[in-house]
């Protein structure tokens, strides 16, 4: 039978061996290759590229006010450094294929102070299910006023997204309500519409962001002259298309074809879009292993915060 200290180091001995190979994949991507000559690997200077992983880092703080404000929706009061110490950590998580590791991983770290798995959860799936539509419209309003696409293909888009968020939400309410309940659980308020609009504009900025990023990559790299409107666009929709593909660990594949087939490239620039990878590598690796040292100082762990009062905009499932 297994003793406690046992028990603890076999998770430890995991994520050392995870490490380890995110490692090695990163040394991958970033290792030269004949066919992307003059692309990121022969980047004369490492500051652009030190700067890109640093501004990278700054991604984190959207997602995590998302996961904040659809928490404290929930009638949870975590605090936002809390949150933002538990999405860097399980940074890594998101390489597992299926898409739903990360939030699950997140999950268990912020039951450590206190948050509910339920709230957690129903937090998670919101950004499963708010994550790819929001890109695809913004995307797609992005191109069409770059031209690319007919002007009613991004007021369709926005359309569907507001009414979605209008009428899904009680829909979803009953359906999570319905689940909850038959595996014996407890029922949690789910966002009201507002929130969910909120909620929506927290991830507008967010591919927004992103997408800034990998445009700006591309300028690093010095690989392309397409404008921002364009490449940010691109990128949304691309983005969004391998956010759906639960099968690929982050849409791998599946994000590059699309973009090269949006922006109509050459098939030899897929590894150049998936040196945009390394990047995001780099910063997960950095921001997992800075926050848990961090985490094993913070003297809240394990002690939950006070319980509050329901939130005014939340409303009971079922």
């Amino acid at each position: 039978m297994s003793t406690a200290p046992d028990q603890r180091r076999r998770p430890a001995g995991l994520r050392a061996v995870w490490t380890l190979a995110m490692v090695a994949l990163a040394g991958w991507l970033l290792a030269p290759r004949p066919a992307a000559r003059g692309a990121l690997v022969d980047a004369r200077s490492p500051v652009p590229l030190v700067l890109l992983v640093a501004a990278s880092c700054l991604l984190l703080l959207p997602n995590a006010a998302f996961w904040t404000l659809a928490l404290r929706a929930m009638g949870e009061r975590p605090r936002y450094g809390t949150v933002l110490g538990a999405s860097a950590q399980a940074l890594l998580a998101r390489y597992v294929p299926g898409g739903i590791w990360y939030a699950a991983g997140r999950s268990v770290l912020l039951r450590r102070h206190g948050i509910g798995v339920a709230a957690s959860t129903t937090a998670g799936g919101l950004e499963l299910l708010l994550g790819a539509p929001v890109a695809m419209v913004v995307g797609s309003v992005l191109l069409a006023v770059d031209g690319r696409t007919p002007p009613w293909v991004a007021v369709g888009a926005v359309a569907a997204l507001v009414a979605g968020l209008a009428l899904g939400g009680s829909v979803a309410g009953r359906l999570v309500a319905w689940w909850v309940r038959r595996r014996g659980g407890t029922s949690v308020g789910l966002p009201a519409t507002a929130v969910l609009y909120r909620l929506t504009a927290v991830l507008v900025g967010y591919w927004l962001a992103i997408g800034t990023l990998f445009w700006a990559y591309l300028a690093v790299v010095g690989s392309t002259t397409t404008g921002w409107t364009r490449m940010v666009g691109a990128f949304g929709v691309s983005w969004g298309a391998g956010f759906i593909a639960l099968f690929a660990p982050q849409g791998l594949g599946v994000f590059e074809g699309a973009l090269v087939a949006v922006l109509d490239w050459g098939a030899e620039a897929v590894l150049l879009v998936a040196g945009f990878r390394a990047v995001l590598l780099v910063r997960d690796l950095l921001l997992s292993a800075l926050a848990g040292v961090l985490s094993r100082r913070d003297p809240s762990a394990g002690h939950p915060p006070r319980k509050p009062a329901p939130w005014p905009w939340t409303r009971p499932l079922g």
